[in-house]
């Protein structure tokens, strides 16, 4: 029985080019794609709303990670075998044959890891990268007996760190401009640190899109071969 699939992206911005990479599908009608939000407050929400419509297909979950080994750079591609969480928790994901990519245990936390003194503390999980929403929809989808794909181009590596943005971001990534503004007076510096990672991201979104066509087909062979 052929299974639909059901990309994932965290934000907005992830969601772009990946919804210009995957454009025939989605006109196709093979796979749909969602923006999950940020946060595994969000993903459990999608789980609920999954369990509502009584979703049955293949899950596959895309975006930008943190590198927590000194080997990974920003545009590597991980692929996870298994999504953790803080608590020590694991749920295996399903594995996927994706040449290049880095494969182990991807972490998922509460917050954003922002300094590299927290990334190396993450360090001792043994997880390659690390994430904020996969932990919730891979112990969902396991539950259901559903194949859950997880993959992630890193954005930041393990001794980089990121700019602390507190409540700008919404729940889908959308800039709040007036506690943008006001964090930016209060920390000027802070414009920089942004538009670095602004002009990486844009940089990296190709890949982004790459990754997201390669596990598409991927899935949408294992939910024909189901």
């Amino acid at each position: 029985m052929h299974r639909p699939l059901l990309l994932l992206a965290p934000t907005l911005s992830e969601s772009a080019p990946i919804r210009a990479a995957v454009a025939d599908g989605l006109a196709g009608g093979e796979l749909e794609l969602s923006v999950c939000g940020i946060g595994q407050m969000c993903a459990t929400s999608l789980c609920e709303r999954l369990d509502r419509t009584g979703w049955s297909g293949c899950i596959a979950l895309i975006g930008w990670a943190g590198g927590l080994r000194p080997d990974l750079a920003a545009g590597d591609v991980v692929l996870a075998n298994a999504a953790l969480n803080v608590q020590g928790q694991c749920v295996p994901c399903t594995r996927v044959s994706l040449p290049g990519a880095r494969v182990g245990a991807l972490l998922s936390v509460p917050a954003p890891l922002l300094t590299p003194q927290a990334k190396r503390t993450a360090q001792g999980c043994g997880a390659l990268a690390v994430e904020m929403e996969a932990y919730p929809l891979a112990a969902w989808a396991c539950a259901h007996h559903l194949p859950f794909i997880h993959a992630r181009v890193i954005l930041d590596t393990v001794n980089e760190a990121l700019p602390d943005l507190g409540d700008v971001l919404d729940a889908v990534g959308r800039v709040r401009p007036g506690r943008l503004a006001a964090r930016l007076l209060a920390r000027p510096g802070l414009a920089l640190d942004v538009l670095h990672f602004v002009r990486r991201m844009k940089g990296l979104d190709p890949i982004l899109g790459m990754l997201a066509h390669a596990i598409s087909g991927l899935a949408l062979e294992l939910g024909q071969a189901a």
